[in-house]
């Protein structure tokens, strides 16, 4: 795995806080394998990203969703591989980040539960909740909530079903809707 480098961007996190963006890609039609993982790591003013293939060590089946097959992951780390360079940048009480982000929870809580690894984040921001709330007031009848929808709507770039695409679009996704409602973040951090 590649080093990971924080650096600087423009919206302003709480700084006291980590927030894990995620976006996974799965091989299987069960959810319980991954192909590919994008995630963003907010901490302390200081923003990396990393994008990694995944090998599932078994068949891809949804390679018509991701455009991901068994040739494009045979020299990708295992998840497990991915996740013991990820995790000790988190530590224990991060805010896990993502649209629908209960889909890569629940992914990634299969996939590495494979390997005897927990995966247990305390605190979570779903950005479909976010647009919900921001742009329909909770309204029992809203407006397609899909990322891809959402991005063509804010007019953001998305190249959909690529793991680092969607959560680089995710993350400014939830910047432009925090930014248009006038809201701090941390209203929208819910207990899992």
């Amino acid at each position: 795995m590649e080093p990971i480098v924080f650096k600087r961007e423009g919206f302003a996190y709480p700084s006291d806080e980590t927030f894990f963006f995620v976006d996974v890609e799965t091989a299987t039609r069960g959810n319980d394998r991954l192909c590919a993982v994008g995630s963003i790591i907010v901490k302390g003013g200081q923003v990396a990203r990393y994008y990694s293939l995944v090998n599932p060590h078994t068949p891809i089946v949804n390679s018509f969703i991701h455009g991901i097959y068994d040739r494009d992951v045979v020299d990708a780390p295992t998840l497990a591989e991915y996740w013991r360079g990820i995790a000790p940048l988190l530590g224990d009480d991060y805010i896990i980040v993502g649209h629908n982000i209960s889909f890569d929870i629940t992914a990634l809580t299969k996939d590495l539960s494979r390997f005897g690894i927990p995966f247990c984040p305390k605190r979570k921001i779903d950005t479909m909740a976010v647009a919900r709330d921001i742009l329909y007031h909770f309204c029992t009848k809203s407006g397609d909530l899909r990322l891809n929808t959402l991005c063509d709507r804010l007019h953001i770039a998305l190249n959909h079903h690529n793991a680092e695409s969607d959560i680089g679009a995710t993350k400014v996704v939830l910047e432009t809707l925090l930014s248009m409602g006038g809201r701090d973040v941390r209203e929208f951090i819910c207990a899992r």
